[in-house]
């Protein structure tokens, strides 16, 4: 009898055996393929409504810090710079105006000023902010005849979009610049349509200016010509504006010596959220912004995450950013103690570069238009004959207080500042 049930054991077994290999052949026969994603919206997103811990929101608030910095910089640029109520001069040394318009120096720069490092040091110089989701702006290009300059144009990114310039042959005239969502048609008697990536768009003129009495003078009629101004006041003439009669500013003075603090860590991730509303991310870059929002989300519901999210950036400030004054983090070496800039002004993914920059010297042209080298060693200021041409495209020292700021020169010229 227990032979014969262990038998009926071992029947059983294996028809059981059966069974389940029949199931499983059965199963994977009816398997389906998984999609694989093709497209970023594909891609799962971060859970929201997890219990994040600090430490981890800390990870990604480092992250978010270091990209973020350079677009809450140019956010907190604009709010500052287009309060003015016309285009003048920031107490009496910054080209200031309303958003849309631009303000113009009609000489070299205040080494006074403190609005960016490492300014160049034989160009006249011009500064505008646009929101371009406002509507579409109008740059005048004079005749400048065989005088080097160029119209620097970025995006919120600090990613120049435009080439208009000496370096391009870009004829005088009129010139729209709209932004990401613009569909309108290209009016009558514009040149041509440059259109943002972003909405907040900015643009630097430079002119260079020998430094002569007679070329300061010749050069007053043509930057009298650089002019901006929103669409709905075009009319196909160019306009005009002395800019030696631009009017003083009052403004609020700047403490400590060096660059105005554009970006203030205790506030940083109160301002991202509107960089992340307002600029969309470039290829690659969707999981970040999910990454970034998620954690905000949690910052919104739970106060140790914010508390957390804070102290990273107050952290990364110091261990991260402020480093980047020390010209050998930027760009590559060049040799013998001077460094090159890279991706200047085109920097897409290079958040190393970027902030970077943005942090020493703001504001670069793109290569077509300058090449920069940079040096921390000791310089004694003095030039050849060739190197007086590549003047303006040279940093070296600290500069004042240690900040890449000018100093004045013996000739009441900004002048740079060897390194102690």
């Amino acid at each position: 009898m227990k032979h014969a049930r262990f038998n009926w054991i071992r029947y059983s077994s294996l028809s059981a055996l059966l069974v389940a290999s029949t199931c499983l052949t059965t199963d994977a026969v009816l398997a389906q393929q998984v999609p694989i994603p093709q497209t970023a919206a594909a891609v799962t997103a971060p859970a929201t409504g997890v219990t994040m811990h600090p430490d981890y929101a800390k990870a990604v608030g480092r992250m978010a810090y270091i990209w973020g910095w350079p677009l809450v910089n140019q956010i907190n640029r604009r709010a500052a710079i287009t309060q003015a109520p016309e285009p003048g001069r920031l107490n009496g040394v910054l080209p200031v105006a309303p958003r849309g318009q631009i303000g113009m120096l009609n000489d070299y720069i205040d080494p006074g000023q403190n609005f960016v490092t490492c300014p160049n040091q034989d160009v006249v110089y011009g500064l505008g902010f646009f929101s371009l989701d406002e509507g579409p702006v109008v740059m005048q290009v004079p005749d400048f005849g065989d005088r080097f300059w160029v119209y620097a144009m970025y995006d919120a990114r600090t990613d120049q979009f435009a080439e208009i310039g000496k370096p391009y042959d870009t004829k005088p005239g009129f010139y729209l610049i709209v932004g990401p969502q613009w569909k309108g048609e290209k009016p009558a008697g514009i040149e041509a349509v440059v259109r943002s990536s972003t909405a907040l768009a900015n643009a630097i003129p430079r002119v260079l200016m020998d430094d002569t009495d007679q070329d300061r003078k010749a050069i007053q009629p043509v930057i009298n010509q650089i002019v901006a101004y929103p669409l709905k006041d075009f009319d196909g003439k160019m306009k005009t504006k002395d800019w030696s009669e631009a009017p003083a500013i009052p403004g609020p003075k700047s403490e400590g010596g060096g660059e105005t603090a554009w970006v203030v860590p205790e506030k940083f991730f109160d301002q991202l959220p509107t960089v992340l509303q307002t600029v969309a991310p470039l290829p690659g870059e969707e999981a970040l912004y999910g990454q970034m929002r998620a954690v905000l989300d949690a910052a919104d519901k739970d106060p140790a995450i914010k508390q957390a999210l804070i102290q990273a950036a107050t952290e990364t400030e110091k261990n991260v950013v402020d480093p980047f004054l020390e010209w050998k983090y930027n760009g590559r070496s060049a040799g013998n103690g001077w460094n090159r800039s890279t991706n200047n002004a085109r920097f897409g993914a290079d958040y190393f570069n970027r902030t970077g920059t943005a942090k020493s010297n703001m504001f670069d042209n793109k290569p077509t238009e300058t090449q920069y080298f940079y040096t921390d060693g000791v310089y004694d200021g003095h030039f050849s004959r060739r190197q007086e041409q590549l003047r303006d495209h040279v940093c070296a020292g600290t500069g004042a207080a240690g900040q890449r700021l000018l100093v004045t020169d013996a000739v009441q010229r900004p002048a740079l500042l060897p390194s102690k």
